[in-house]
């Protein structure tokens, strides 16, 4: 049985509920992005009905893009060579609409845990954003971030964020959001 520090899991615990109120967050900026507004500060933007109703596309994670395992070398598949595992334990969005486009910004937050061959040390873990349509793939971008691992520290948190994300402005409630690790090949949309 693993004994989790108190501490760590009151952070997670946070940090699962901002993400949760962040994933029900979708705004409109319209042509007041920036300027004056009659409540005060530049930036301040008035939300209406329409903007709180607005489609915002689910994330989905695909089957097997959850989970990263790397191996020690020539080792793949052995469960006594893990050097570290990756998970992705949560993931979501926001989003608003101007001049036509979609913009979102994806957010993934996950650990990284040492294996049997574990070791302290530096990951870079490969994600990809990617959105379907129907048939076409209008986004697709794969997004690198370092985690710092200690010795025998149990598990690292990480968040991985993609506030670029521009799409044309859907016409029919019919996008996928796709976040996950992906192991390459990078060619590939």
């Amino acid at each position: 049985m693993r004994i989790v520090k108190a501490s760590n899991l009151a952070r997670f615990g946070a940090l699962l509920a901002l993400l949760t109120v962040v994933s029900c967050q979708s705004t409109n900026l319209g042509d007041n992005f920036g300027s004056d507004t009659a409540n005060g500060k530049p930036g301040d933007e008035e939300l209406t009905g329409a903007d709180l109703r607005a489609y915002c596309p689910r994330i989905e994670l695909r089957e097997g893009t959850a989970i990263l395992r790397t191996y020690t070398k020539g080792k793949d598949g052995d469960p006594n060579e893990i050097i570290y595992l990756a998970t992705i334990t949560d993931a979501t969005r926001t989003c608003r609409y101007q001049g036509g486009q979609l913009f979102m910004e994806v957010v993934a937050a996950g650990r990284v845990v040492e294996g049997p061959k574990g070791k302290s040390g530096s990951l870079e873990l490969p994600v990809r954003v990617a959105i379907r349509q129907g048939e076409d793939v209008p986004y697709s971008q794969l997004g690198k971030i370092q985690v710092a691992v200690a010795p025998n520290a149990g598990a690292t948190q990480f968040i991985f964020k993609d506030s670029q994300v521009v799409v044309p402005a859907p016409t029919q409630q019919n996008m996928q959001v796709f976040v996950g690790f992906d192991e390459g090949p990078y060619n590939t949309p």
